[in-house]
C-alpha cells in the first residue's frame, strides 16, 4: 500500500539543501567583478560559447575567457567556504 502512495518528490531535507546552496551561490556571484558575473551568468543561463561571449560584449576572447576562469575560481572558492556540510 504504501508504494502505491509513493512520491518522487525531493524531501524537505534536500529541498531545505538546495535553498542553502542558492543563497549562498547569489551571495558569492556579488563578491565577484561586474565582468566576472556577467560573463558567468550569460555563458550558464543563455548557453553562449566562449567567442559567443566575446562577439556579444564586444571584448577580445582571451579577456573574456579570463574573466570567466578568474570569476569560476573566485566562486569556487566562496562556495567552498560557504559549503553547509
Amino acid at each position: 500500500m504504501v508504494e502505491a502512495v509513493a512520491d518522487d518528490a525531493p524531501g524537505p531535507d534536500v529541498v531545505l539543501g538546495a535553498s542553502r546552496d542558492a543563497r549562498a551561490l547569489a551571495e558569492c556571484l556579488k563578491q565577484l567583478t561586474g565582468n566576472q558575473r556577467q560573463t558567468i551568468i550569460l555563458a550558464y543561463s543563455h548557453g553562449l560559447s566562449h567567442g559567443e561571449l566575446a562577439q556579444h560584449l564586444k571584448q577580445p576572447l582571451g579577456t573574456v575567457k579570463t574573466w570567466i576562469r578568474r570569476g569560476l575560481d573566485r566562486l569556487k572558492g566562496c562556495m567552498d567556504t560557504n559549503a553547509v556540510g
